[in-house]
């Protein structure tokens, strides 16, 4: 297999949504298990379904994997399949698994407590409630917050995600609140479904959402899409806009700042690309992701042949490259820094850390004497000195 081919192969494993197909198969496996035998499908509800006069918080998700009957379970596996595998990669694994279980446990016991304490007279309370659909509201809670700017597409129309879920939303609270005092309305009984569930599930997925500031980063999200969108349309200065609205929200956001460089280069705004370039390069280093500040520092100088970064931040990439193993690359580094900077601090470490290098890793201590001669000479008050005395000694030692 071909290293493309084995990216592409990974790349779709990391886009498979394990946890969300395992949970169908598991609800599909426990619903088949349940109704296999019909005469004792009301004794199996009754042993691990959720009946409120009997509360066992065990219940609260046994409940949750049975269904009374195919088309139930086709329609909350259904909708779980449409919101559930784009959460659980926004999530992650371990998070989503644990989230759809505290889902599970909110959904049933808002249904136990309105059971018991709001429906007068209680027809839920001596009635096993089963289904996943409080814990799939919990998903859709988390979707609403997270994925706020999608659309879906549906014969030939395009339909807001969060209006159709706020839309689905009304339905639950306006048939949950009617029910409260109403066996059904417009011939349609309101007693079959647990509409609290629901409720409860979905307002548990928004508390979490929220709590996890997943709105920031839906719309954080949202932007850098349409700014890639205007990138590849030609329209540079639309897509500058959206970083910069991104940057609003997050103004340590590195990636932003070195698109915005890149895209102001491409508009050949020297001034404007060069600014965000080492704004984008401080931050990466600050940040520890001195691979992006290298690769983006590469890019400003190609853009910018002419352009320099603070000697602090190229002696830290100059460090980086040599604690990668990159010598060549490292020493060059060094050296630019020496020459370009030499009244700074930055450029007495730089040779000091030649002269090492050349004694330790290159292994030739004539060069390693001669940097070392020419570090004393030209830095003899250095706080450095004596250190770089006892290499020029050990350089001369190993020549001779």
């Amino acid at each position: 297999m071909s290293a493309k081919s084995t990216n592409r192969f990974f790349e779709t494993l990391k886009k498979t949504p394990f946890v969300t197909v395992g949970i169908i198969a598991i609800n599909c496996l426990v619903t088949y298990l349940a109704r296999r035998d019909m005469s004792l499908y009301e004794t199996y509800v009754l042993i691990y379904g959720l009946v409120p006069e009997q509360f066992r918080v065990g219940r609260l998700l046994t409940a949750t994997f049975i269904h009374d009957g195919w088309v139930h379970l086709a329609l909350n596996m259904s909708a779980l399949y449409l919101f559930g595998r784009e959460v659980e990669r926004a999530m992650g694994l371990l998070e989503y698994i644990m989230f759809y279980i505290g889902a599970c446990f909110a959904s049933s016991l808002l249904h136990v407590l309105i059971s018991l304490y709001a429906i007068m007279p209680s027809y839920y309370a001596s009635r096993a409630m089963v289904g996943a659909s409080g814990a799939v509201a919990g998903v859709m809670g988390i979707y609403a917050v997270r994925f706020h700017r999608r659309v879906f597409h549906f014969a030939g129309m395009c339909i807001p995600a969060l209006i159709l879920i706020m839309a689905w939303l009304v339905i639950q609270l306006s048939l949950g609140i009617i029910g409260l005092y109403r066996d059904e309305i417009l011939g349609i009984g309101l007693k079959q479904v647990g509409y609290w569930s629901h409720l409860g599930g979905f307002g548990f997925g928004i508390a979490v959402a929220l709590l996890a500031n997943m709105a920031l980063t839906g719309e954080r999200e949202y932007l850098v899409n349409e700014a890639k969108r205007y990138d590849s349309d030609g329209n540079l200065l639309e897509a500058i806009a959206h970083h910069e609205t991104i940057l609003k929200y997050d103004p340590d956001n590195a990636d932003s700042h070195a698109e915005i460089a890149r895209l102001w280069a491409l508009l050949d705004e020297k001034e404007d690309s060069i600014r965000c370039y080492q704004v984008a390069i401080e931050l990466y280093v600050s940040q520890g992701k001195e691979d992006r500040a290298l690769a983006v520092a590469e890019e400003m100088k190609r853009f910018w042949p002419s352009s320099r970064l603070s000697p602090s931040t190229r002696f830290r990439l100059a460090t980086y490259l040599d604690e990668s193993g990159e010598t060549d690359r490292a020493l060059e580094a060094f050296r630019r820094i020496a020459e370009d900077e030499p009244q700074s601090v930055e450029a007495q470490m730089s040779l000091l850390k030649i002269g090492q290098l050349q004694l330790s890793t290159v292994g030739d201590p004539r060069l390693a004497e001669e940097t070392l001669s020419v570090f004393l000479e030209r830095y003899p008050s250095s706080e450095w000195s004596s250190f770089a005395s006892e290499l020029l000694s050990r350089a001369r030692q190993s020549i001779s």
